[in-house]
């Protein structure tokens, strides 16, 4: 699958759920290339994907995931599909990415990417990058769900699993993504607008902004000492533009350094996301 999205999959979606984050899937003609179940993609890292500390973190990281997924996807939808109807969207719903340290300044990494399965609800879709070495510096996990937009109703995926390659054995950290619990008594920041240069392609804030934002929120004294380990996001609902929003964290644990935090959108105090930081 390739896209992006946020949804309590225990709840349903909610109304607002209209084409988050996804990457919409262009109809185009059958062809006879073959399928295969995993996709790889090379990137360099540009210094505008860098910090000022030379280091492609999670977000450069995740965006070279998304990219590698929807071409993975745009590909088997070309040979086997149209999978999804034009009133149908894949969303993200979870994602864990477990990271061995930063990509570096200049730095060639490899992206492999591959379907985990497909099971009545939600689809699971794996990813591991490398360096030019080949040595693991990072990996995750995601889940999918196909939403209905008219209906604003989760799809089963039976049909769609029996022609979806996948490779179910075969797992980047032995595990699904698990469900984040939400801070306590977080401390608030400051009220923000979600701004023109938070969407993307698909006319939506892009997954990655909403992970960019919770991290934004530590500072930069925070960001240059610790480096983080692991991300847990939850995608609960969405922001559309001009929305105000704010985001809360509250520390839980010392050893190691992990924060619960979320975004909130101001209008109905809404929760829209979470995560689970491990520094």
């Amino acid at each position: 699958m390739g896209a992006e999205c946020r949804i309590n999959v225990s709840a349903g979606p909610s109304p607002r759920h209209h084409e988050i984050h996804m990457f919409k899937i262009f109809g185009t003609k059958k062809d006879r290339r073959s399928v295969p179940s995993e996709w790889k993609d090379k990137y360099d890292v540009k210094v505008y994907e860098s910090d000022n500390l030379e280091r492609g973190g999670l977000i450069t990281l995740f965006n070279y995931f998304q990219n590698s997924a929807w071409s993975h996807y745009n590909r088997v939808d070309r040979v086997r599909g149209p999978f999804l109807t034009a009133n149908q969207i894949w969303a993200m719903t979870r994602v864990e990415v477990q990271l061995e340290r930063p990509a570096k300044w200049q730095e060639v990494v490899e992206v492999e990417t591959w379907s985990r399965g497909i099971e009545s609800l939600m689809a699971f879709r794996d990813f591991i990058i490398r360096d030019a070495q080949g040595q693991r510096i990072a990996a995750g996990t995601t889940t999918w769900v196909v939403l209905d937009l008219e209906s604003k109703r989760i799809q089963r995926l039976s049909e769609l699993a029996k022609r979806w390659p996948s490779k179910p054995d075969v797992f980047s950290i032995n595990k699904n993504a698990d469900k984040v619990d939400p801070p306590a008594r977080p401390e608030y920041g400051e009220t923000f607008r979600v701004r023109y240069s938070d969407m993307d392609l698909n006319h939506h804030v892009n997954s990655s902004r909403y992970i960019q934002w919770m991290l934004d929120s530590f500072g930069r004294e925070f960001l240059e000492r610790y480096e983080l380990k692991k991300a847990e996001i939850n995608y609960i609902d969405e922001a559309m533009p001009g929305d105000e929003v704010f985001t809360g964290s509250e520390r839980v644990s010392d050893a190691p350094l992990v924060f619960l935090t979320n975004v909130i959108r101001k209008d109905g105090n809404k929760e829209i996301c979470r995560a689970r930081f491990t520094f």
